[in-house]
């Protein structure tokens, strides 16, 4: 509208300056203000012009925007909203508007003193040329088609570019989101394969469980068997061994002075897993309290070393004994009450002991020398 009244003021201005140019010489002073009124319109024709080249570059823009919109959803495959043809209006209208502003700008061209204003005008011409590219042509024609009547009114305001792009990036989160939801609920056409492939995978699984399991039960009932005959092999020696060892070494120790001898037992550090613990020997020579062995003599270390070695071979007994010195820490007393207990074990086993001590070849049934000869510097045997 305000286009075609400043080609209305326009037009009338080159009337009053024809009128003004025949009258010349008879009103000087209207020719000078017809002027003046010439140069007024022509700064606001170049006002409204520059304003026309700003709006025609946001319109550029806003094209290629369209442009690109337009061709992101048609690469995304995605279905626009459309309207019947019918209701398309037509865009092409346009072109009137600029062959109309082409051919004023051409009647412009006639009066020398609107030079100026006519390259303006052509320029502005140049700018709408771009409505005739095909690529512009169709992108309306598409977006004509497009329907915006369930867009929310807010959404078809004009923004700035930080307001655009704050609401594209909100849009930009919602659909990633909407995305991934779309995703996650995706159906999968091969499920069904995969479930057969799965199943008959539990079914191979659950037969290889069976057997592991039926194996792992005959593993354990072999293994608490074992542990059971181990545990009572083991209690069984222990009870014996402990027993023995308790007559052996009162035998050992029992004298004219003390009859009744001393004692010694063997005790488990856990008596319910006895293989997880220690095992304990104690010993208390007669007349003697309760003492740890590091504190007893050597001698008596001695006494109940040899009881329990007695006591731990009338378990399993070997057919002979070789003691090497065993009464080297042993006074008189403990020497004869030692042999006593051989002569006395006689008949179970054979014992040679290699000793220093009379009184071991005193009650021996044989003896058997060991010298150096030296002139072959060897040894013998007397």
């Amino acid at each position: 509208a305000e286009v075609a009244e400043i080609k209305a003021q326009l037009a009338d201005a080159e009337s009053c300056l024809k009128q003004a140019q025949s009258r010349e010489q008879e009103c000087e002073d209207a020719v000078r203000e017809a002027r003046n009124a010439l140069k007024e319109t022509e700064r606001e024709l170049s006002k409204i012009t520059k304003k026309m080249n700003e709006e025609e570059s946001d319109l550029m823009v806003l094209r290629q925007k369209l442009h690109e919109t337009l061709q992101k959803a048609r690469v995304d495959e995605v279905e626009l909203p459309m309207v019947d043809e019918i209701a398309v209006p037509d865009y092409d209208g346009v072109g009137e508007l600029e062959r109309s502003e082409s051919s004023e700008s051409a009647h412009a061209r006639r009066s020398s003193h609107l030079s100026q204003h006519a390259t303006q005008e052509s320029t502005v011409s140049s700018h709408f040329s771009q409505r005739e590219d095909s690529r512009v042509a169709k992108d309306r024609r598409d977006a004509g088609k497009v329907d915006f009547s369930g867009m929310e009114e807010e959404l078809k305001m004009r923004r700035s570019a930080s307001e655009e792009d704050k609401l594209r990036k909100k849009f930009d989160s919602k659909i990633s989101k909407l995305s991934a939801e779309i995703e996650g609920i995706a159906p999968n056409m091969k499920a069904a394969e995969a479930f057969d492939s799965m199943t008959e995978r539990v079914k191979e699984t659950m037969t290889d469980f069976n057997t592991a399991k039926e194996d792992g039960r005959k593993a354990n009932e072999t293994f608490n068997r074992i542990k059971k005959t181990r545990a009572h092999r083991f209690k069984k020696a222990f009870d014996h061994i402990d027993q023995a060892l308790k007559v052996i070494y009162k035998d050992m120790t029992r004298s004219s002075k003390h009859p009744l001898g001393g004692s010694a037992f063997l005790s488990l550090d856990d008596v319910e897993e006895p293989y997880r613990g220690g095992m304990k020997f104690n010993a208390m020579p007669p007349m003697k309290r309760f003492r740890d062995m590091e504190q007893l003599s050597g001698g008596e270390k001695t006494v109940a070393a040899l009881s329990l070695l007695f006591a731990i071979h009338s378990f399993r007994p070997a057919p002979f004994f070789i003691m090497d010195e065993v009464d080297a820490a042993l006074d008189n007393v403990n020497v004869l009450k030692v042999c006593n207990y051989i002569r006395q074990r006689s008949g179970d086993f054979q014992c040679i002991v290699i000793s220093l001590k009379d009184m071991f070849y005193e009650r021996s049934e044989a003896l058997v020398g060991i010298c150096r000869d030296v002139s072959s510097n060897s040894s013998r045997t007397l």
